[in-house]
């Protein structure tokens, strides 16, 4: 697994590459959760497009990394969700716990969209 983390405006973009499994997990699950000090309140856009295979280690790691972040009252969604991995999301009814966006393109650009909104003053 190979995890290439970055900015772009107010997001931290995490690209996943390889196998999400118990031997990665740890790994995302503790660079991620320090890229996430970046911004206030976190944006994180987990792009899964080059994952080939995701169990259950990487599912925890990343409904773990779900609460971390709406608990500080930012987003999190996931983009290009294919293959295995998408069945796994559909069979565990994950589709419909996160967000998730064909490409990483659309989910930044609403995230960045969203990060760059006035606050709600009402």
């Amino acid at each position: 697994m190979s995890i290439s983390l970055g900015l772009q405006g107010p997001c931290v973009i995490a690209r996943l590459t390889g196998d999400f499994d118990f031997g990665s997990a740890a790994e995302v699950r503790d660079r991620v959760t320090k890229a996430l000090d970046l911004t206030q309140p976190p944006l994180l856009v987990i792009d899964m497009q080059a994952v080939s295979v995701c169990d259950s280690s990487g599912l925890s790691v990343l409904v773990y990394l779900h609460k971390a972040v709406t608990a500080s009252g930012g987003r999190l969604l996931l983009s290009g969700l294919n293959g295995r991995c998408k069945h796994l999301f559909a069979i565990t009814a994950l589709d419909k716990f996160f967000d998730i966006r064909s490409t990483a393109e659309l989910a930044i650009a609403e995230l960045n969209e969203a990060g760059n909104s006035p606050p709600f003053t009402g």
